[in-house]
């Protein structure tokens, strides 16, 4: 009866500990909803990730440092399993959804040498690429690059996931041309996801004329709009001018 008595005051305290913890975290996300940005879904696992890695420290300081002579070896041995398998699986949860997030940004396609004369193109208000006048009018307010590349993203194409495969291996070897170049051709679902249907497209009688071919990308959208990015012989001027 002590033993189950003591047990309930350790766990009492120790749920305190955990209630700060979690109104702390709260508080930074009540502050971050305040700015006027909101919280995403990503937000919200990468703070539940990081309220889970605080609390299982703590639990596991506590259970194996001070309580551990006080609580029942059955009760000690569950506490461990929270500690240092469920809890730290939140965590990781954060952690990897966190690097996802992240690799949506400019910022993160921007890091690699080759995308360099990609985003210098899009970020610079005096280019004509459709890439540049997206970015520029913010007809994409965020994440302007994973937006029109989402193949790359989890829910890709198996095609997609075997050409991001390969860029990987040829970056990580070195063994990619300098100004590289793209294969294949690229589809027009990705532009007709966010402009079909809108008055502004449906008023252009081409794109009524060319809809069945449009839509089986027997005709790209960049044949009449340009390319979205500088050509391969474009971004080597540009080099040679650097």
């Amino acid at each position: 009866m002590q033993q189950q008595t003591r047990n309930g005051r350790i766990w009492i305290i120790f749920s305190r500990i955990v209630a700060v913890i979690i109104a702390l975290i709260a508080t930074t996300g009540i502050a971050y909803a305040a700015g006027g940005e909101g919280i995403s879904e990503g937000a919200i696992v990468r703070i539940a990730g990081i309220a889970a890695v605080a609390i299982a420290i703590v639990l596991l300081i506590l259970t194996e440092f001070v309580f551990r002579q006080r609580v029942s070896r059955g009760t000690y041995h569950w506490a461990m399993l929270v500690a240092l398998l469920l809890l730290p699986s939140i965590g990781l949860l954060g952690g990897v959804t966190t690097v996802f997030e992240e690799t949506k940004t400019v910022a993160s396609c921007s890091t690699c040498h080759v995308m360099h004369d990609f985003v210098a193109d899009m970020q610079n208000p005096e280019s004509a690429s459709l890439a540049a006048r997206h970015f520029q009018n913010r007809w994409i307010p965020n994440n302007q690059c994973y937006a029109c590349h989402t193949t790359y993203g989890v829910h890709g194409t198996i095609e997609s996931k075997r050409d991001g495969l390969r860029h990987w291996l040829m970056y990580v070897t070195d063994t990619y041309p300098d100004v590289i170049q793209f294969r294949g051709s690229y589809p027009n679902s990705s532009c007709l996801s966010c402009h079909s249907g809108t008055p502004v497209f449906s008023a252009v009688a081409s794109h009524q004329a060319l809809d069945q071919q449009l839509l089986a990308d027997e005709v790209a959208c960049a044949t009449c709009h340009g390319p979205p990015h500088p050509t391969p012989p474009e971004r080597q001027t540009a080099q040679e001018e650097e």
